[in-house]
């Protein structure tokens, strides 16, 4: 498995990824190819941004894009922290240690650039796999209001 840094160059597989991984429950979301890679490419456009990726290297050269986190630095009064606004691994890797590789690989390259906090926002169909990885409940409610 390879754990490296996301170029521009991934975003177009990158949003074929995350739609695959959005495609099954328990979010069952119908990604066009259009609205996958604006959300990727906005992702990636923030201050700052970065994201690590799983691949897999293929015969004859090349990788296969197995999953990503990506995100961006989010400067506040005392310091920085990185928000992770995605990390998603194809439906037929996960259960296999790879969004918690993604995770190690992100903090470490977040600890090169003197970041030392991580948020994200999740569904409570992910607390587990966030809470094994060392993340807690902060004090922060996510509000939001359809209209």
């Amino acid at each position: 498995m390879i754990y490296r840094t996301i170029t521009p160059t991934d975003y177009d597989e990158l949003s074929q990824v995350m739609k695959a991984a959005y495609s099954e429950a328990p979010w069952n979301e119908n990604w066009s190819d259009e609205r996958a890679i604006r959300r990727v490419q906005a992702i990636m456009g923030n201050f700052q941004a970065m994201g690590v990726c799983a691949a897999e290297a293929v015969a004859g050269g090349g990788e296969k894009i197995l999953g990503g986190v990506l995100g961006y630095v989010d400067p506040y009064a005392d310091g920085d922290f990185f928000f992770a606004s995605e990390i998603f691994v194809l439906p037929e890797y996960k259960h296999k240690g790879i969004g918690t590789e993604l995770l190690k690989h992100l903090e470490q390259e977040l600890k090169n650039c003197n970041i030392h906090i991580l948020q994200l926002i999740s569904i409570e169909d992910n607390r587990k796999f966030y809470e094994k990885s060392g993340l807690q409940q902060d004090a922060v409610s996510v509000l939001y209001k359809n209209f």
